[in-house]
Protein backbone atom coordinates (compact mmCIF):
# COMPACT_ATOMS: atom_id res chain seq x y z
CA UNK A 1 0.00 0.00 0.00
CA UNK A 2 1.12 3.52 -0.74
CA UNK A 3 2.30 5.12 2.51
CA UNK A 4 2.69 8.54 0.87
CA UNK A 5 -1.11 8.85 0.96
CA UNK A 6 -0.89 9.25 4.71
CA UNK A 7 2.14 11.48 5.01
CA UNK A 8 1.14 14.68 6.81
CA UNK A 9 2.36 16.77 3.89
CA UNK A 10 -0.10 15.00 1.58
CA UNK A 11 -3.17 15.43 3.78
CA UNK A 12 -5.80 17.99 3.04
CA UNK A 13 -6.94 20.08 6.00
CA UNK A 14 -10.27 21.91 6.17
CA UNK A 15 -10.10 25.16 8.12
CA UNK A 16 -12.74 27.50 9.55
CA UNK A 17 -12.30 31.01 10.89
CA UNK A 18 -14.25 34.15 11.79
CA UNK A 19 -11.83 36.85 10.68
CA UNK A 20 -9.08 37.43 8.14
CA UNK A 21 -6.47 37.64 10.93
CA UNK A 22 -7.58 34.28 12.31
CA UNK A 23 -7.24 32.80 8.83
CA UNK A 24 -3.75 34.27 8.47
CA UNK A 25 -2.73 32.76 11.80
CA UNK A 26 -4.02 29.31 10.82
CA UNK A 27 -2.36 29.36 7.41
CA UNK A 28 0.91 30.59 8.90
CA UNK A 29 0.90 27.64 11.29
CA UNK A 30 0.34 25.09 8.54
CA UNK A 31 2.92 26.69 6.27
CA UNK A 32 5.47 26.58 9.10
CA UNK A 33 5.10 22.78 9.33
CA UNK A 34 5.03 22.27 5.55
CA UNK A 35 1.34 21.48 5.14
CA UNK A 36 0.19 23.12 1.93
CA UNK A 37 -3.16 21.49 1.05
CA UNK A 38 -6.03 23.48 2.51
CA UNK A 39 -9.80 23.52 1.96
CA UNK A 40 -11.92 26.53 2.85
CA UNK A 41 -15.55 25.49 3.40
CA UNK A 42 -18.68 27.49 2.70
CA UNK A 43 -20.82 27.41 5.84
CA UNK A 44 -22.16 29.52 8.68
CA UNK A 45 -20.68 33.04 8.30
CA UNK A 46 -17.97 31.86 5.94
CA UNK A 47 -19.77 32.63 2.69
CA UNK A 48 -20.39 35.23 -0.03
CA UNK A 49 -18.08 38.28 0.11
CA UNK A 50 -16.28 37.13 3.26
CA UNK A 51 -15.49 33.77 1.63
CA UNK A 52 -14.31 35.34 -1.64
CA UNK A 53 -12.15 37.92 0.11
CA UNK A 54 -10.66 35.20 2.31
CA UNK A 55 -9.70 33.13 -0.74
CA UNK A 56 -8.15 36.20 -2.39
CA UNK A 57 -6.08 37.04 0.70
CA UNK A 58 -5.02 33.42 1.16
CA UNK A 59 -3.77 33.13 -2.41
CA UNK A 60 -1.98 36.50 -2.34
CA UNK A 61 -0.28 36.09 1.04
CA UNK A 62 0.29 32.31 1.01
CA UNK A 63 0.97 31.48 -2.65
CA UNK A 64 2.56 28.09 -1.83
CA UNK A 65 -0.66 26.84 -0.26
CA UNK A 66 -3.03 25.00 -2.58
CA UNK A 67 -6.50 26.29 -1.72
CA UNK A 68 -9.63 24.37 -2.69
CA UNK A 69 -12.66 26.51 -1.80
CA UNK A 70 -16.16 25.12 -1.38
CA UNK A 71 -19.34 26.51 -2.93
CA UNK A 72 -22.51 25.53 -1.07
CA UNK A 73 -25.74 26.18 -2.93
CA UNK A 74 -27.54 26.27 0.42
CA UNK A 75 -25.31 28.99 1.89
CA UNK A 76 -24.78 30.92 -1.34
CA UNK A 77 -28.42 30.94 -2.42
CA UNK A 78 -29.44 34.44 -3.55
CA UNK A 79 -33.24 34.70 -3.49
CA UNK A 80 -33.82 32.57 -6.60
CA UNK A 81 -32.11 29.93 -8.74
CA UNK A 82 -31.17 32.31 -11.57
CA UNK A 83 -29.34 34.70 -9.25
CA UNK A 84 -27.60 31.76 -7.59
CA UNK A 85 -26.52 30.29 -10.95
CA UNK A 86 -25.01 33.63 -11.96
CA UNK A 87 -23.33 33.92 -8.57
CA UNK A 88 -21.87 30.43 -8.99
CA UNK A 89 -20.36 31.23 -12.39
CA UNK A 90 -18.95 34.50 -11.06
CA UNK A 91 -17.50 32.66 -8.04
CA UNK A 92 -15.74 30.13 -10.27
CA UNK A 93 -14.25 32.81 -12.49
CA UNK A 94 -13.03 34.85 -9.54
CA UNK A 95 -11.38 31.98 -7.65
CA UNK A 96 -9.78 30.86 -10.93
CA UNK A 97 -8.33 34.37 -11.31
CA UNK A 98 -7.00 34.11 -7.73
CA UNK A 99 -5.05 30.99 -8.73
CA UNK A 100 -7.31 28.18 -7.51
CA UNK A 101 -7.49 25.11 -9.73
CA UNK A 102 -10.58 23.45 -8.31
CA UNK A 103 -13.79 24.12 -6.37
CA UNK A 104 -15.78 21.63 -4.32
CA UNK A 105 -19.46 22.06 -5.18
CA UNK A 106 -22.04 20.89 -2.63
CA UNK A 107 -25.82 21.21 -2.50
CA UNK A 108 -25.86 21.58 1.30
CA UNK A 109 -27.66 19.66 4.02
CA UNK A 110 -31.00 21.25 3.14
CA UNK A 111 -31.28 20.97 -0.64
CA UNK A 112 -33.01 23.67 -2.66
CA UNK A 113 -35.87 22.36 -4.77
CA UNK A 114 -34.97 24.68 -7.66
CA UNK A 115 -31.20 24.13 -7.75
CA UNK A 116 -28.75 21.46 -6.63
CA UNK A 117 -25.19 20.48 -7.54
CA UNK A 118 -26.31 18.29 -10.47
CA UNK A 119 -28.30 21.13 -12.03
CA UNK A 120 -25.41 23.53 -11.39
CA UNK A 121 -23.00 21.21 -13.22
CA UNK A 122 -25.41 20.95 -16.13
CA UNK A 123 -25.36 24.74 -16.31
CA UNK A 124 -21.59 25.01 -16.82
CA UNK A 125 -20.60 21.73 -18.49
CA UNK A 126 -20.56 23.28 -21.97
CA UNK A 127 -18.96 26.56 -20.90
CA UNK A 128 -15.66 26.82 -22.80
CA UNK A 129 -14.10 28.87 -20.01
CA UNK A 130 -13.92 25.83 -17.74
CA UNK A 131 -12.84 23.35 -20.42
CA UNK A 132 -10.06 25.51 -21.83
CA UNK A 133 -8.55 26.69 -18.56
CA UNK A 134 -7.89 23.35 -16.83
CA UNK A 135 -10.23 24.26 -14.01
CA UNK A 136 -12.20 21.48 -12.37
CA UNK A 137 -15.06 20.78 -10.00
CA UNK A 138 -15.22 18.36 -7.09
CA UNK A 139 -18.50 16.84 -5.93
CA UNK A 140 -19.69 15.19 -2.72
CA UNK A 141 -20.73 11.56 -2.31
CA UNK A 142 -22.37 9.85 0.68
CA UNK A 143 -21.84 6.06 0.76
CA UNK A 144 -23.63 5.65 4.09
CA UNK A 145 -27.17 6.47 2.97
CA UNK A 146 -30.01 3.95 3.41
CA UNK A 147 -30.37 1.61 0.43
CA UNK A 148 -33.15 3.45 -1.42
CA UNK A 149 -31.39 6.80 -1.06
CA UNK A 150 -28.00 5.33 -1.95
CA UNK A 151 -29.25 4.07 -5.31
CA UNK A 152 -30.32 7.62 -6.10
CA UNK A 153 -26.94 8.89 -4.91
CA UNK A 154 -25.15 6.47 -7.23
CA UNK A 155 -27.23 7.59 -10.22
CA UNK A 156 -26.51 11.23 -9.40
CA UNK A 157 -22.75 10.69 -9.18
CA UNK A 158 -22.85 8.97 -12.57
CA UNK A 159 -24.62 11.99 -14.10
CA UNK A 160 -22.15 14.37 -12.44
CA UNK A 161 -19.19 12.46 -13.87
CA UNK A 162 -20.75 12.53 -17.33
CA UNK A 163 -20.47 16.34 -17.28
CA UNK A 164 -16.77 15.94 -18.04
CA UNK A 165 -15.67 18.64 -15.58
CA UNK A 166 -15.64 16.62 -12.34
CA UNK A 167 -12.08 15.94 -11.25
CA UNK A 168 -12.65 14.67 -7.71
CA UNK A 169 -15.21 12.98 -5.46
CA UNK A 170 -15.36 13.89 -1.77
CA UNK A 171 -16.70 11.11 0.46
CA UNK A 172 -18.86 12.07 3.43
CA UNK A 173 -17.79 11.00 6.91
CA UNK A 174 -19.37 7.93 8.43
CA UNK A 175 -18.36 5.04 10.69
CA UNK A 176 -19.58 1.86 8.96
CA UNK A 177 -16.27 0.94 7.32
CA UNK A 178 -17.62 -2.43 6.09
CA UNK A 179 -20.48 -0.71 4.28
CA UNK A 180 -18.02 1.88 2.97
CA UNK A 181 -15.88 -0.82 1.35
CA UNK A 182 -18.88 -2.41 -0.37
CA UNK A 183 -20.11 0.89 -1.73
CA UNK A 184 -16.69 2.19 -2.78
CA UNK A 185 -16.50 -0.84 -5.06
CA UNK A 186 -19.82 0.20 -6.61
CA UNK A 187 -18.56 3.77 -6.95
CA UNK A 188 -15.37 2.53 -8.63
CA UNK A 189 -17.48 0.59 -11.16
CA UNK A 190 -19.40 3.76 -12.01
CA UNK A 191 -16.15 5.73 -12.29
CA UNK A 192 -14.50 3.16 -14.58
CA UNK A 193 -17.55 2.97 -16.82
CA UNK A 194 -17.87 6.75 -17.08
CA UNK A 195 -14.17 7.32 -17.78
CA UNK A 196 -14.21 4.79 -20.63
CA UNK A 197 -16.94 6.79 -22.35
CA UNK A 198 -15.62 10.28 -21.63
CA UNK A 199 -12.27 11.49 -22.94
CA UNK A 200 -12.49 14.88 -21.17
CA UNK A 201 -11.32 13.49 -17.80
CA UNK A 202 -8.54 10.90 -17.48
CA UNK A 203 -8.55 10.46 -13.70
CA UNK A 204 -10.88 11.01 -10.74
CA UNK A 205 -9.29 11.63 -7.33
CA UNK A 206 -11.08 10.33 -4.24
CA UNK A 207 -11.01 12.17 -0.90
CA UNK A 208 -12.45 10.84 2.32
CA UNK A 209 -13.56 12.87 5.31
CA UNK A 210 -11.99 12.22 8.72
CA UNK A 211 -13.12 13.63 12.06
CA UNK A 212 -10.80 13.23 15.05
CA UNK A 213 -12.83 12.08 18.09
CA UNK A 214 -12.87 13.98 21.35
CA UNK A 215 -15.20 13.88 24.36
CA UNK A 216 -16.60 17.25 23.37
CA UNK A 217 -17.26 16.21 19.76
CA UNK A 218 -18.97 12.95 20.75
CA UNK A 219 -21.16 14.72 23.33
CA UNK A 220 -22.20 17.36 20.83
CA UNK A 221 -22.98 14.78 18.16
CA UNK A 222 -25.09 12.70 20.56
CA UNK A 223 -27.05 15.81 21.47
CA UNK A 224 -27.37 17.20 17.95
CA UNK A 225 -26.41 14.79 15.12
CA UNK A 226 -25.34 16.31 11.81
CA UNK A 227 -27.75 15.75 8.99
CA UNK A 228 -26.46 13.16 6.52
CA UNK A 229 -23.64 12.00 8.81
CA UNK A 230 -24.16 8.42 9.99
CA UNK A 231 -22.31 7.46 13.18
CA UNK A 232 -22.95 4.11 14.86
CA UNK A 233 -23.87 4.04 18.59
CA UNK A 234 -20.58 2.27 19.42
CA UNK A 235 -18.58 5.15 17.90
CA UNK A 236 -20.36 7.63 20.16
CA UNK A 237 -19.81 5.68 23.39
CA UNK A 238 -16.22 6.72 24.11
CA UNK A 239 -13.13 8.29 22.58
CA UNK A 240 -11.28 4.95 22.83
CA UNK A 241 -13.92 3.09 20.81
CA UNK A 242 -14.19 5.99 18.35
CA UNK A 243 -10.42 5.98 17.82
CA UNK A 244 -10.55 2.28 16.91
CA UNK A 245 -13.26 3.00 14.34
CA UNK A 246 -11.22 5.84 12.82
CA UNK A 247 -8.18 3.58 12.40
CA UNK A 248 -10.31 0.98 10.59
CA UNK A 249 -11.84 3.70 8.43
CA UNK A 250 -8.37 4.98 7.49
CA UNK A 251 -7.26 1.46 6.59
CA UNK A 252 -10.20 1.25 4.19
CA UNK A 253 -9.21 4.62 2.70
CA UNK A 254 -5.67 3.37 2.27
CA UNK A 255 -6.78 0.17 0.54
CA UNK A 256 -8.78 2.11 -2.05
CA UNK A 257 -6.37 5.02 -2.46
CA UNK A 258 -8.67 7.59 -0.88
CA UNK A 259 -6.88 10.72 0.29
CA UNK A 260 -7.96 11.83 3.79
CA UNK A 261 -9.33 15.33 4.33
CA UNK A 262 -9.25 16.30 8.00
CA UNK A 263 -12.33 18.27 9.04
CA UNK A 264 -11.38 18.60 12.71
CA UNK A 265 -9.49 21.68 13.90
CA UNK A 266 -5.75 20.83 14.03
CA UNK A 267 -4.39 24.37 13.90
CA UNK A 268 -1.87 24.11 16.73
CA UNK A 269 0.78 21.59 17.79
CA UNK A 270 -1.31 19.99 20.55
CA UNK A 271 -4.27 19.41 18.23
CA UNK A 272 -1.99 18.24 15.42
CA UNK A 273 -0.45 15.62 17.71
CA UNK A 274 -3.89 14.08 18.19
CA UNK A 275 -3.99 13.64 14.42
CA UNK A 276 -0.51 12.16 14.09
CA UNK A 277 -1.35 9.20 16.30
CA UNK A 278 -3.67 7.86 13.59
CA UNK A 279 -0.94 7.65 10.97
CA UNK A 280 1.34 5.18 12.73
CA UNK A 281 -0.63 1.99 12.11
Amino acid sequence: MDNTLFHLRNLRIEISFKSYDEMRSILSFYESINIYNINIPCKNNLKKDFLLNSIKIAREEFPKIDIIPHFSILHEFRRNSLNTKNSFINFLKLVKSFGCKEVLLVSGSQKRSTLDSLLALDLIKNNLFFHNNYFFIGVAFNPYLPDHLFQEELLKIEEKLKSGIVNSIWIQFGTDYALLETRIKLLKDVMDSTLKNNSKISKIILYGSILIPSKQFLARFRYRPWKGVYCCPEFLKSVEVANTVIVKLLKTYKSYRIFPIIETDTSNIKKLNSLKMFFNF
